[in-house]
């Protein structure tokens, strides 16, 4: 079956939201302005002079990276076909939840690295940055959202490979292995 153009055009919002993402929480994690604006508006000030290290920048944005490059890799590849499968459907819902969860462990991970190799004013400002990109984060979740929602329309309505080579005229069951 091939595919409509409403599902293409949801593929496309899912992987905008996720560039989307990843640019404003770059923006709040590299921009000085903005981080004292949101420190302002969120903790009255507090660590006014604090700066985030190069180091810190960079296991952030990898950490970023890691969590939506796969959904957005997976919205682009769907995006590509122009027919409606149900494996493909069923496989973008399984790698849609593996991905999340891998994100889970990565956004830990990376805030233990943090935690042990910057000091404790870093990660003090890091969370202060954290409301913000929670903010930020509801992109994400839709576009997860979305990527799921598409996975479960195409494993409806998706055509079915034929597990069996096609029928050639002769009436050949291929299961029955004991005759």
């Amino acid at each position: 079956m091939e595919k409509r153009h409403g599902i293409n055009t949801a593929f496309r919002l899912a992987a905008a939201f996720f560039v989307i993402k990843f640019v404003l929480d770059m923006l709040i994690l590299c921009c000085e302005p903005l981080q004292k604006l949101f420190r302002t508006m969120f903790y009255s000030g507090i660590l006014t002079d604090q700066k985030l290290s190069g180091i810190a920048i960079i296991i952030s944005a990898v950490s970023l990276l890691i969590a939506l490059l796969p959904k957005c890799i997976l919205a682009f590849y769907n995006l590509g076909k122009k027919d409606m499968q149900k494996q493909r459907g069923l496989i973008t819902i399984i790698l849609t939840a593996v991905f999340s969860l891998l994100s889970s462990v990565f956004s830990y991970a990376a805030s233990l690295i943090i935690s042990i190799t910057t000091s404790a004013n870093e990660v003090a400002l890091i969370s202060s940055l954290s409301i913000p990109r929670t903010v930020t984060g509801l992109l994400s979740t839709a576009a997860t959202i979305i990527l799921y929602c598409c996975g479960a329309i195409e494993l409806y309505n998706g055509a079915e490979k034929p597990t069996y080579p096609p029928y050639n005229g002769e009436n050949i069951n291929t299961e029955d292995t004991l005759s």
